[in-house]
């Protein structure tokens, strides 16, 4: 008896599953993953060979073709098979999530909705289409977007005034650059920190900028507690938002600064002893907390804050009608930022900037947007600098080993000592003063401080104080404060007597 599929039925199961798989177009991506690039409807989609979505498209094919299901085994063999005609058959083929860069240079930002549409967009304009190229790996967390909305300019700043409470005028500003930015692949984005209180709309302001830039099915994420974890969860979303955080461990921190600035980190392939699998990192990351969360300064420099407003009780709205006029207001959100990108696109490469701040990829880049916005580039620049300023501030202010050394270098224009003395005399400083020194942001011994220090030392010189560490003979700690200004002694005097202000 002749099989559904017209072949010999003494045909195994495998082979009749390679056979239904023959039409897939094999391939490696960038980090040596095998893909296949299926049709279904005419629309192309890129799926992991040893994915389950791929084996229950095979297991799919087998029945409509067969009748009959098809064994866990029989697909794990012929993924097997085209997984090796992947690896020596098939070409490298470069793949991202939600937005990539075309070899002309124009930028492809991925629908991902049932017809696989995509927008280009160049320095020419933006056009919306429908199956899209094959560039695209879509994780099981990537929700369709919205069609963008392209029949008028509308203005991004008021569109964004009507969703989003930040404290200052400036931060919508800044908000509104640094999400048309997040379009723009394969650059370093700086992380997104919202602060404020408890009812300033925080996780709401997070899932609508989520949903401008990155659809998702879970929107907002908690913070895993491995670094593994976080790694997968980084390399599987193009703009992870990570909700109600109240500290960021070292570990955590650093690989966060690796996901702003791209790097590559790998881990170990489950059930195997010596495979690894490489995960790419170059992400737009958002966290939020009632404080600022992010303490280390080397993430800071990485970060963009902005504070929101708490919502009065008489103004708040129901969740509904919240998303309904946001979801209303999508489409031309959507396509102000790509048309502004697109403007953008013909303005940067005239963009030199004098003085380039850390993140000098964005800061270029903002200006450009902020150009193509109708706004003096240099105004994006001062807002982008006094944010970075105002969270540094923050760091000084509620770090105890930043808060000490301010205190005790208020009257001094040097310091010079052994760490030891100088761990002794800060402790002191934090009795005096009731700065707390317990838990897990105090150095337990001078050889920490030392580290403590190195890790603030853009925030410290930015307050004016500058320090090295001298190791030669006994080893030496010496401090320099730029904004030491002398007092004369009449004034001390004045001062003792209550007739002069401090």
């Amino acid at each position: 008896m002749k099989s559904r599929l017209g072949e010999n039925p003494k045909e195994t199961d495998v082979q009749k599953l390679i056979n239904l798989g023959a039409d897939g177009v094999y391939f490696m991506d960038n980090l040596g993953e095998a893909y296949v690039e299926i049709t279904e409807k005419n629309v192309r989609r890129s799926l992991k060979v040893n994915s389950k979505a791929y084996k229950l498209f095979l297991h799919q094919r087998f029945y409509n073709a067969t009748g009959k299901p098809v064994s866990l085994e029989a697909l794990k063999q012929a993924a097997y098979h085209f997984e090796s005609i992947a690896t020596f058959d098939g070409k490298v083929r470069k793949l991202s999530r939600r937005v990539a860069l075309a070899k002309d240079g124009r930028i492809v930002y991925d629908l991902a909705d049932s017809q696989s549409g995509a927008v280009i967009i160049g320095p020419n304009g933006c056009r919306a289409y429908k199956n899209g190229p094959g560039i695209f790996h879509r994780t099981t967390n990537t929700a369709p977007q919205v069609w963008p909305d392209f029949d008028e300019e509308h203005d991004l700043l008021k569109l964004l005034s009507k969703h989003f409470r930040t404290q200052l005028k400036k931060d919508l500003f800044l908000l509104a650059v640094y999400i048309v930015s997040c379009f723009i692949p394969e650059m370093p984005h700086p992380l997104l920190v919202l602060a404020g209180e408890k009812g300033a709309a925080k996780s709401t302001s997070m899932r609508m900028i989520r949903a401008i830039v990155d659809p998702a099915r879970t929107d907002l994420l908690s913070m895993p507690n491995s670094t593994d974890n976080l790694g997968i969860i980084l390399s599987n979303n193009y703009m992870p938002g990570f909700d109600n955080l109240d500290h960021l461990s070292p570990e955590r921190s650093d690989l966060l600064c690796m996901a702003a600035t791209g790097g590559s980190i790998a881990k170990r392939r489950l059930y195997t002893d010596d495979e690894e699998v490489i995960l790419q990192l170059k992400r737009c990351v958002m966290l939020n907390g009632i404080n600022i969360v992010v303490t280390r300064s080397d993430l800071l420099d990485r970060s963009i804050v902005i504070e929101f407003k708490r919502i009065p009780p008489s103004e708040r709205k129901d969740e509904g009608e919240v998303w309904d006029a946001f979801r209303k207001d999508l489409p031309q959100i959507l396509g102000s930022c790509l048309l502004l990108l697109s403007k953008a696109m013909a303005i940067f490469p005239q963009v030199e900037l004098a003085e380039k701040p850390r993140m000098a990829d964005f800061a270029r880049w903002g200006y450009a947007i902020a150009e193509a916005m109708g706004k003096p580039g240099q105004l994006f620049l001062r807002a982008y600098n006094e944010n970075q300023q105002c969270a540094s501030q923050e760091i000084l202010h509620n770090n105890p080993v930043a808060a000490a050394l301010l205190k005790l270098m208020e009257d001094r224009r040097e310091w010079e000592s052994s760490p030891t003395a100088l761990y002794t005399a800060l402790q002191d400083v934090c009795m005096r003063n009731a700065i707390r020194i317990s838990g897990r942001n105090w150095p337990e011994s001078p050889n920490a401080l030392t580290r403590r220090m190195n890790n603030l030392r853009s925030n410290l010189e930015q307050a004016g104080l500058f320090f090295e560490s001298r190791k030669t003979g006994d080893r030496k700690i010496i401090i320099t404060n730029e904004h030491y200004k002398p007092v004369s002694s009449l004034s001390l005097k004045k001062r003792r007597r209550g007739k002069m202000n401090p």
